[in-house]
Protein backbone atom coordinates (compact mmCIF):
# COMPACT_ATOMS: atom_id res chain seq x y z
CA UNK A 1 0.00 0.00 0.00
CA UNK A 2 0.83 3.73 -1.15
CA UNK A 3 -0.02 5.98 2.15
CA UNK A 4 -0.56 9.15 1.33
CA UNK A 5 2.29 10.97 3.32
CA UNK A 6 5.27 11.94 2.03
CA UNK A 7 8.90 12.55 3.42
CA UNK A 8 11.17 15.33 2.31
CA UNK A 9 14.73 13.76 1.51
CA UNK A 10 18.12 15.25 2.20
CA UNK A 11 19.82 17.79 -0.68
CA UNK A 12 21.68 16.61 -3.83
CA UNK A 13 25.31 17.43 -2.58
CA UNK A 14 25.89 18.20 -6.73
CA UNK A 15 23.66 20.63 -7.31
CA UNK A 16 23.41 22.30 -3.95
CA UNK A 17 19.40 22.01 -4.52
CA UNK A 18 16.54 20.05 -2.80
CA UNK A 19 15.50 16.23 -3.84
CA UNK A 20 11.98 16.17 -4.07
CA UNK A 21 9.43 14.05 -1.78
CA UNK A 22 9.68 10.44 -2.18
CA UNK A 23 6.39 8.36 -1.18
CA UNK A 24 6.33 6.74 2.02
CA UNK A 25 5.49 2.98 1.17
CA UNK A 26 4.74 -0.51 3.51
CA UNK A 27 7.88 -1.75 1.45
CA UNK A 28 10.97 -3.08 3.36
CA UNK A 29 13.03 -2.22 0.32
CA UNK A 30 12.09 1.58 -0.25
CA UNK A 31 14.64 3.03 2.02
CA UNK A 32 17.42 1.05 0.00
CA UNK A 33 15.72 1.93 -3.46
CA UNK A 34 16.15 5.64 -2.38
CA UNK A 35 20.01 5.29 -1.04
CA UNK A 36 20.68 3.27 -4.24
CA UNK A 37 19.50 6.01 -6.44
CA UNK A 38 20.85 8.56 -4.24
CA UNK A 39 24.03 7.00 -4.12
CA UNK A 40 24.75 6.62 -7.87
CA UNK A 41 23.56 10.01 -8.86
CA UNK A 42 26.17 11.24 -6.81
CA UNK A 43 28.79 8.83 -7.91
CA UNK A 44 28.08 9.69 -11.37
CA UNK A 45 27.32 13.66 -11.63
CA UNK A 46 23.49 13.32 -12.18
CA UNK A 47 21.35 16.24 -11.92
CA UNK A 48 17.92 14.32 -10.99
CA UNK A 49 16.11 11.23 -11.37
CA UNK A 50 12.48 10.00 -11.16
CA UNK A 51 11.90 6.36 -10.61
CA UNK A 52 9.38 3.73 -9.88
CA UNK A 53 9.67 0.15 -9.01
CA UNK A 54 7.19 -2.48 -8.49
CA UNK A 55 6.35 -6.03 -7.75
CA UNK A 56 3.61 -7.03 -9.81
CA UNK A 57 0.49 -4.77 -8.72
CA UNK A 58 2.50 -3.65 -5.77
CA UNK A 59 4.26 -0.55 -5.70
CA UNK A 60 7.64 -0.35 -3.99
CA UNK A 61 8.83 3.04 -4.39
CA UNK A 62 7.95 6.25 -6.75
CA UNK A 63 9.66 9.12 -6.33
CA UNK A 64 12.36 12.04 -7.47
CA UNK A 65 15.70 13.47 -5.86
CA UNK A 66 17.39 16.23 -6.86
CA UNK A 67 16.52 19.17 -9.51
CA UNK A 68 14.53 20.27 -12.23
CA UNK A 69 15.07 22.57 -13.45
CA UNK A 70 17.84 23.30 -11.24
CA UNK A 71 17.54 24.09 -8.16
CA UNK A 72 14.15 22.97 -8.08
CA UNK A 73 12.59 20.20 -6.29
CA UNK A 74 12.39 17.33 -9.28
CA UNK A 75 8.94 15.73 -8.89
CA UNK A 76 7.82 11.59 -10.12
CA UNK A 77 4.65 13.23 -12.09
CA UNK A 78 7.05 15.54 -14.63
CA UNK A 79 6.44 14.44 -18.05
CA UNK A 80 10.10 13.15 -20.01
CA UNK A 81 11.04 12.09 -23.18
CA UNK A 82 10.11 8.53 -23.46
CA UNK A 83 13.21 6.95 -25.95
CA UNK A 84 13.46 3.49 -26.56
CA UNK A 85 10.54 2.29 -24.41
CA UNK A 86 8.05 3.22 -27.35
CA UNK A 87 9.81 1.29 -30.35
CA UNK A 88 7.79 -1.87 -28.98
CA UNK A 89 4.76 0.20 -29.40
CA UNK A 90 5.40 0.23 -33.24
CA UNK A 91 5.78 -3.29 -33.25
CA UNK A 92 2.56 -3.97 -31.10
CA UNK A 93 0.51 -2.06 -33.85
CA UNK A 94 2.20 -3.83 -36.48
CA UNK A 95 1.44 -7.09 -35.26
CA UNK A 96 -2.14 -6.26 -34.69
CA UNK A 97 -2.34 -4.61 -38.09
CA UNK A 98 -0.80 -8.17 -39.25
CA UNK A 99 -3.90 -9.97 -37.48
CA UNK A 100 -6.02 -7.91 -39.65
CA UNK A 101 -4.42 -8.49 -42.73
CA UNK A 102 -3.99 -4.29 -43.23
CA UNK A 103 0.49 -5.04 -43.06
CA UNK A 104 1.25 -8.79 -42.99
CA UNK A 105 4.92 -9.23 -41.29
CA UNK A 106 6.44 -10.68 -44.47
CA UNK A 107 5.30 -8.62 -47.61
CA UNK A 108 8.18 -6.63 -49.00
CA UNK A 109 7.36 -3.07 -48.03
CA UNK A 110 7.24 -2.24 -51.84
CA UNK A 111 3.52 -1.97 -51.27
CA UNK A 112 4.03 0.99 -49.33
CA UNK A 113 7.56 2.19 -50.20
CA UNK A 114 7.79 1.26 -53.51
CA UNK A 115 11.21 4.06 -54.06
CA UNK A 116 12.72 2.52 -51.26
CA UNK A 117 16.38 1.11 -51.68
CA UNK A 118 15.92 -3.01 -51.86
CA UNK A 119 12.32 -2.17 -50.35
CA UNK A 120 11.42 -5.57 -52.50
CA UNK A 121 13.70 -7.68 -49.88
CA UNK A 122 12.92 -6.12 -47.14
CA UNK A 123 9.65 -6.80 -44.87
CA UNK A 124 7.86 -5.24 -41.68
CA UNK A 125 9.04 -8.17 -39.80
CA UNK A 126 12.94 -7.21 -40.63
CA UNK A 127 12.51 -3.04 -39.72
CA UNK A 128 10.90 -4.65 -35.91
CA UNK A 129 14.10 -7.09 -35.28
CA UNK A 130 17.10 -4.89 -36.75
CA UNK A 131 17.37 -7.52 -39.61
CA UNK A 132 16.80 -5.10 -42.53
CA UNK A 133 20.60 -4.50 -43.16
CA UNK A 134 19.50 -0.49 -43.25
CA UNK A 135 22.61 1.74 -41.83
CA UNK A 136 21.59 3.37 -39.08
CA UNK A 137 21.44 7.18 -39.45
CA UNK A 138 22.59 7.96 -35.88
CA UNK A 139 25.60 6.82 -36.58
CA UNK A 140 26.43 8.99 -39.25
CA UNK A 141 29.02 11.83 -39.22
CA UNK A 142 27.12 13.61 -41.28
CA UNK A 143 23.98 13.68 -39.04
CA UNK A 144 25.92 13.98 -35.85
CA UNK A 145 27.42 17.23 -37.24
CA UNK A 146 24.18 18.62 -38.40
CA UNK A 147 22.74 17.74 -35.16
CA UNK A 148 24.80 19.05 -32.84
CA UNK A 149 25.06 22.60 -35.47
CA UNK A 150 21.40 23.19 -34.76
CA UNK A 151 19.69 20.06 -31.67
CA UNK A 152 16.92 22.66 -31.84
CA UNK A 153 16.26 22.94 -35.77
CA UNK A 154 14.91 18.83 -36.44
CA UNK A 155 14.77 16.97 -39.27
CA UNK A 156 12.12 15.79 -41.94
CA UNK A 157 11.45 11.83 -42.29
CA UNK A 158 12.78 12.20 -45.83
CA UNK A 159 15.91 13.94 -44.67
CA UNK A 160 16.34 10.71 -41.98
CA UNK A 161 15.79 8.74 -45.07
CA UNK A 162 18.26 10.28 -47.56
CA UNK A 163 20.62 10.08 -44.36
CA UNK A 164 19.96 6.19 -43.86
CA UNK A 165 20.84 5.53 -47.41
CA UNK A 166 23.69 7.92 -47.90
CA UNK A 167 25.77 4.71 -46.56
CA UNK A 168 25.54 1.72 -48.14
CA UNK A 169 23.47 -1.71 -46.55
CA UNK A 170 25.59 -3.61 -43.72
CA UNK A 171 24.33 -7.05 -44.68
CA UNK A 172 21.42 -8.10 -47.17
CA UNK A 173 18.01 -7.67 -45.53
CA UNK A 174 16.96 -10.64 -43.13
CA UNK A 175 20.78 -12.36 -43.09
CA UNK A 176 22.20 -10.69 -39.78
CA UNK A 177 21.48 -8.36 -36.94
CA UNK A 178 22.28 -4.54 -36.55
CA UNK A 179 20.08 -1.99 -34.38
CA UNK A 180 19.39 0.96 -36.51
CA UNK A 181 17.05 3.88 -35.41
CA UNK A 182 16.68 3.96 -39.39
CA UNK A 183 14.49 1.26 -39.37
CA UNK A 184 11.76 2.75 -36.70
CA UNK A 185 11.28 5.47 -39.13
CA UNK A 186 10.78 3.59 -42.11
CA UNK A 187 8.22 1.14 -39.68
CA UNK A 188 6.87 4.29 -39.21
CA UNK A 189 6.55 5.37 -42.81
CA UNK A 190 4.76 1.65 -43.41
CA UNK A 191 2.44 2.19 -40.59
CA UNK A 192 1.28 5.07 -41.75
CA UNK A 193 1.02 4.04 -45.89
CA UNK A 194 -1.10 1.09 -44.74
CA UNK A 195 -3.83 2.73 -42.14
CA UNK A 196 -3.72 6.21 -43.97
CA UNK A 197 -3.27 7.38 -40.35
CA UNK A 198 -0.65 9.49 -38.61
CA UNK A 199 1.35 7.21 -36.14
CA UNK A 200 0.77 8.96 -33.40
CA UNK A 201 -2.69 8.64 -33.81
CA UNK A 202 -2.03 4.89 -34.17
CA UNK A 203 -0.59 4.54 -30.98
CA UNK A 204 -3.43 6.72 -29.10
CA UNK A 205 -5.71 4.59 -30.16
CA UNK A 206 -4.63 1.58 -30.10
CA UNK A 207 -1.43 2.08 -27.05
CA UNK A 208 -2.30 5.15 -25.17
CA UNK A 209 -6.27 5.17 -25.22
CA UNK A 210 -6.97 0.83 -24.14
CA UNK A 211 -4.17 1.03 -21.14
CA UNK A 212 -5.52 4.62 -19.54
CA UNK A 213 -1.95 6.34 -20.00
CA UNK A 214 -3.38 9.59 -19.40
CA UNK A 215 -0.54 11.44 -18.98
CA UNK A 216 1.08 9.95 -22.55
CA UNK A 217 1.08 12.24 -26.02
CA UNK A 218 3.20 11.69 -29.20
CA UNK A 219 4.67 14.71 -29.89
CA UNK A 220 6.77 15.33 -32.94
CA UNK A 221 7.51 18.83 -31.72
CA UNK A 222 10.00 20.19 -29.25
CA UNK A 223 6.96 20.74 -27.12
CA UNK A 224 7.14 19.53 -23.21
CA UNK A 225 4.12 19.01 -21.29
CA UNK A 226 4.63 20.61 -17.73
CA UNK A 227 5.49 19.85 -15.50
CA UNK A 228 8.31 18.51 -17.08
CA UNK A 229 11.61 16.66 -16.25
CA UNK A 230 14.68 19.11 -17.91
CA UNK A 231 17.26 17.45 -19.54
CA UNK A 232 20.44 18.38 -18.90
CA UNK A 233 23.76 17.66 -21.02
CA UNK A 234 27.56 18.57 -21.94
CA UNK A 235 27.45 16.50 -25.25
CA UNK A 236 28.16 19.88 -27.19
CA UNK A 237 31.08 20.54 -24.90
CA UNK A 238 29.25 22.83 -22.55
CA UNK A 239 26.68 22.33 -19.53
CA UNK A 240 23.29 22.92 -20.92
CA UNK A 241 19.63 22.58 -21.07
CA UNK A 242 18.70 20.39 -23.69
CA UNK A 243 14.75 19.99 -22.79
CA UNK A 244 13.61 21.50 -26.15
CA UNK A 245 16.19 19.71 -28.29
CA UNK A 246 14.25 18.34 -31.09
CA UNK A 247 13.05 14.83 -31.02
CA UNK A 248 12.34 14.65 -34.80
CA UNK A 249 16.24 13.63 -35.08
CA UNK A 250 14.68 10.31 -33.64
CA UNK A 251 11.39 9.90 -35.55
CA UNK A 252 9.44 7.52 -35.00
CA UNK A 253 11.26 5.90 -32.16
CA UNK A 254 11.12 7.91 -28.85
CA UNK A 255 8.66 11.03 -29.67
CA UNK A 256 6.74 11.06 -27.18
CA UNK A 257 5.74 12.72 -23.87
CA UNK A 258 5.28 10.47 -20.33
CA UNK A 259 5.44 9.97 -16.61
CA UNK A 260 7.21 7.22 -15.08
CA UNK A 261 4.39 5.85 -13.94
CA UNK A 262 2.79 5.55 -17.43
CA UNK A 263 5.44 3.90 -18.99
CA UNK A 264 5.27 1.75 -16.16
CA UNK A 265 1.38 1.01 -17.67
CA UNK A 266 3.36 0.54 -20.58
CA UNK A 267 5.52 -2.16 -20.03
CA UNK A 268 3.39 -4.16 -17.93
CA UNK A 269 0.81 -4.33 -20.84
CA UNK A 270 3.98 -5.21 -23.06
CA UNK A 271 5.52 -7.86 -20.53
CA UNK A 272 2.58 -9.83 -20.12
CA UNK A 273 0.64 -9.48 -23.51
CA UNK A 274 -2.77 -7.40 -22.44
CA UNK A 275 -2.86 -5.98 -25.84
CA UNK A 276 -2.02 -9.13 -28.47
CA UNK A 277 -3.80 -12.39 -29.23
CA UNK A 278 -1.84 -15.07 -26.59
CA UNK A 279 -0.35 -16.89 -29.85
CA UNK A 280 0.64 -13.32 -31.51
CA UNK A 281 2.06 -12.28 -27.98
CA UNK A 282 4.06 -15.47 -27.53
CA UNK A 283 5.83 -15.10 -31.33
CA UNK A 284 6.56 -11.28 -30.49
CA UNK A 285 8.39 -12.75 -26.83
CA UNK A 286 10.13 -15.47 -29.06
CA UNK A 287 14.11 -15.37 -29.32
CA UNK A 288 13.01 -15.55 -33.45
CA UNK A 289 16.24 -13.95 -33.71
CA UNK A 290 18.65 -16.00 -32.10
CA UNK A 291 21.52 -16.86 -34.74
CA UNK A 292 21.56 -13.74 -36.16
CA UNK A 293 24.64 -11.42 -35.76
CA UNK A 294 25.31 -11.80 -31.81
CA UNK A 295 21.93 -12.61 -30.79
CA UNK A 296 21.40 -15.92 -28.76
CA UNK A 297 18.08 -18.01 -27.15
CA UNK A 298 18.92 -15.90 -23.79
CA UNK A 299 20.37 -12.26 -25.28
CA UNK A 300 18.27 -11.12 -28.14
CA UNK A 301 16.54 -8.31 -29.31
CA UNK A 302 12.98 -8.52 -31.18
CA UNK A 303 9.91 -6.58 -31.95
CA UNK A 304 11.36 -3.77 -30.29
CA UNK A 305 12.58 -5.35 -27.05
CA UNK A 306 15.79 -6.84 -25.46
CA UNK A 307 15.21 -9.59 -23.70
CA UNK A 308 18.69 -10.62 -21.46
CA UNK A 309 18.05 -14.14 -19.79
CA UNK A 310 14.40 -13.26 -17.75
CA UNK A 311 14.24 -9.84 -17.82
CA UNK A 312 13.35 -7.24 -20.31
CA UNK A 313 15.66 -4.41 -20.95
CA UNK A 314 15.20 -0.90 -22.49
CA UNK A 315 17.73 2.09 -22.86
CA UNK A 316 16.75 5.27 -23.86
CA UNK A 317 18.34 8.06 -24.51
CA UNK A 318 18.58 11.57 -25.95
CA UNK A 319 19.79 15.02 -25.42
CA UNK A 320 20.35 14.66 -21.72
CA UNK A 321 17.56 12.18 -21.11
CA UNK A 322 19.09 8.96 -19.92
CA UNK A 323 16.77 6.00 -19.27
CA UNK A 324 16.56 2.17 -18.27
CA UNK A 325 13.55 -0.16 -18.14
CA UNK A 326 14.27 -3.51 -16.30
CA UNK A 327 11.15 -6.25 -16.00
CA UNK A 328 11.36 -9.83 -14.79
CA UNK A 329 8.82 -11.98 -16.23
CA UNK A 330 9.37 -14.28 -13.37
CA UNK A 331 8.53 -12.00 -10.59
CA UNK A 332 7.04 -9.66 -12.28
CA UNK A 333 9.70 -6.96 -10.78
CA UNK A 334 9.77 -3.81 -12.62
CA UNK A 335 12.02 -1.26 -12.78
CA UNK A 336 11.52 2.03 -14.53
CA UNK A 337 14.52 5.14 -14.16
CA UNK A 338 15.05 8.15 -16.25
CA UNK A 339 17.76 10.41 -15.17
CA UNK A 340 19.73 13.68 -16.15
CA UNK A 341 23.55 14.73 -16.33
CA UNK A 342 25.34 17.15 -14.49
CA UNK A 343 28.31 19.26 -15.67
CA UNK A 344 31.25 16.40 -14.86
CA UNK A 345 28.85 13.39 -16.19
CA UNK A 346 29.99 10.79 -18.72
CA UNK A 347 27.44 11.57 -21.58
CA UNK A 348 28.63 9.01 -23.88
CA UNK A 349 26.68 6.10 -21.97
CA UNK A 350 23.48 5.83 -20.50
CA UNK A 351 24.05 6.72 -16.51
CA UNK A 352 20.66 5.13 -15.66
CA UNK A 353 21.56 1.37 -16.32
CA UNK A 354 23.87 0.92 -13.51
CA UNK A 355 21.52 2.91 -11.23
CA UNK A 356 19.05 -0.07 -12.80
CA UNK A 357 21.16 -2.71 -12.38
CA UNK A 358 21.87 -1.83 -8.75
CA UNK A 359 18.28 -2.01 -8.08
CA UNK A 360 18.05 -5.22 -9.46
CA UNK A 361 20.65 -6.76 -7.40
CA UNK A 362 19.05 -5.83 -4.81
CA UNK A 363 15.21 -6.48 -5.81
CA UNK A 364 16.21 -10.17 -7.49
CA UNK A 365 19.76 -10.77 -5.83
CA UNK A 366 19.71 -14.66 -7.02
CA UNK A 367 18.97 -13.83 -10.38
CA UNK A 368 19.96 -9.66 -11.36
CA UNK A 369 19.95 -8.15 -15.15
CA UNK A 370 23.35 -9.31 -16.03
CA UNK A 371 23.42 -6.01 -18.46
Amino acid sequence: MIAVAAVACGSNPNRGAPDSTVPRTDSPAAGRIVDIVRGKMTELDLSAAVFGVWRGDEQLALGALGGSPLGVPATPDMRLRVGQPMEPMLSTVLLQLNKEGVARLDEPITKWLPDFPRADQITPRMLANGTSGISDYVTDPEFLKAFYANPIKGFTSQELLDLANARPPLFPPGSSFAYAHSDLVVLGGVLEKATGKPLGELIQQRIIDPLGMKQSRVMLTPQMIEPSLHGYTNERGVFEDSTFWNPTAFLHSGNMNSTVADVALWVRALAEGKLLPTETFKEMMAPSTAGLGPLTEEKFFAYGTAHVDDWIFMNPAFGGYNGVVFYDTVTKTMIVLYCTLGPKADANVDNAIPIGTELGKLLVPDRPPAI
